[in-house]
């Protein structure tokens, strides 16, 4: 028996909203997230908004920064079994999706009107909602990476499985790619969620 796995399975995604849910399947574990800060000062919303401009994540894709990013990154790890230099197949096999969001981080100054520190929040919590769905796609592409795994069939070697799964990753991963395209496209990057600022 033979223990391997595949890492940095990375699909990255600037700008998230959303809804959590857990993995559905025992063998697909969906790790607490991680949170990044960047760190923004200033006394008015229009000061607030060029830090966040100026200083927020950048999406390699469109060229742009925004105020918040989900990275997300499927891990997989499998033993093998089989009949030595005849055949080779998953005996066990687990997935493990990771998430870390990049947000802003902002300190009010003393004197920092309450209906500007209001807002704040508000838009914090709208961009929260926005990289939640990002990471629940990052679910999804881990349960769908795990049910495809599960259904590759006994190969004739252990290295030819592997090849074969990392080619199922590779597809899992362009495939979900455009689904957060189509997920910020349909949400304006949040806009439609409330993520807007001032």
């Amino acid at each position: 028996m033979r223990i391997q796995g595949l890492a940095g399975l990375v699909g990255g995604v600037i700008l998230g909203y959303a809804a959590t849910c857990g993995a559905t399947d025992p063998d697909l574990t969906v790790a607490p997230p991680t949170t990044s800060f960047y760190k923004i000062q200033g006394k008015t919303a229009a000061e607030l908004r060029a830090q966040m401009n100026q200083l927020g994540p950048m999406n390699q894709d469109e060229g742009k920064r925004f105020d918040a990013a989900t990275l997300w990154d499927l891990d997989a790890q499998f033993t093998f079994g089989g009949k030595k230099g005849k055949s080779c197949q998953f005996k066990t096999i687990k997935v493990t999706v990771k998430t870390t969001f990049t947000l802003p981080e902002w300190t009010p100054p003393d004197g920092t009107p309450q209906a500007l520190v209001d807002r704040w929040k508000k838009h914090l919590a709208t961009l929260q909602t926005h990289e939640d769905g990002h990471k629940q796609l990052g679910v999804d592409a881990g349960n769908d990476f795990l049910t495809q795994l599960k259904a590759i069939p006994t190969a004739a070697s252990c290295d030819a499985l592997q090849k074969t799964a990392a080619q199922t990753r590779d597809a899992v991963k362009a495939s979900f790619k455009q689904k957060h395209k189509a997920y910020d496209a349909a949400t304006k990057h949040g806009a439609t969620q409330g993520a807007v600022f001032p």
